[in-house]
């Protein structure tokens, strides 16, 4: 994260929001898009959070993506008339091309997903539920696959 990233994030998480908007009024065109675009950068690539690789995933496929943290990525209508809507889970895997490349046996796009906090009661509901699983694929955040 660059200095000028930081200290935006900084005045928006310290001070009143009319702080950050005349710290924004004071940039260039130029100096916003480079913002913006370093945050993008920033948060697609998290090891933390696949919030936007979610999105990116779900919303490629044709489904509405969902704001919850537990549940179902997204959902779409079923082409049945009366049906109930259609569920999915977005697995998105992404791969870091510079720490890749310092690994002794590089990482791969798999397919794979975290399933870590994924319990026996889950299991049973999406038994039940059938959602649809997707699995998306980004190499330093740009989208190779779902």
């Amino acid at each position: 994260m660059n200095n000028e990233l930081y200290e935006v994030i900084k005045v928006y998480a310290t001070k009143p929001h009319k702080e950050l908007s005349a710290l924004l009024l004071d940039k260039s065109k130029d100096q916003l898009i480079a913002l913006l675009n370093s945050l993008i950068t920033v948060y697609i690539n998290d090891k933390n959070s696949s919030l936007l690789r979610e999105y990116i995933t779900v919303s490629l496929a044709g489904y509405m993506p969902t704001n919850t943290k537990i549940g179902y990525n997204g959902f779409k209508q079923s082409t049945q008339i009366g049906c109930k809507a259609i569920a999915c889970e977005a697995k998105p895997q992404n791969l870091n091309s510079e720490d890749n490349s310092k690994r002794k046996s590089p990482r791969r796009l798999n397919g794979g997903g975290n399933f870590t906090d994924y319990t026996h009661k889950r299991l049973r509901k999406d038994k039940k539920e059938n959602p649809n699983m997707l699995i998306g694929g980004f190499v330093d955040g740009e989208l190779a696959y779902v």
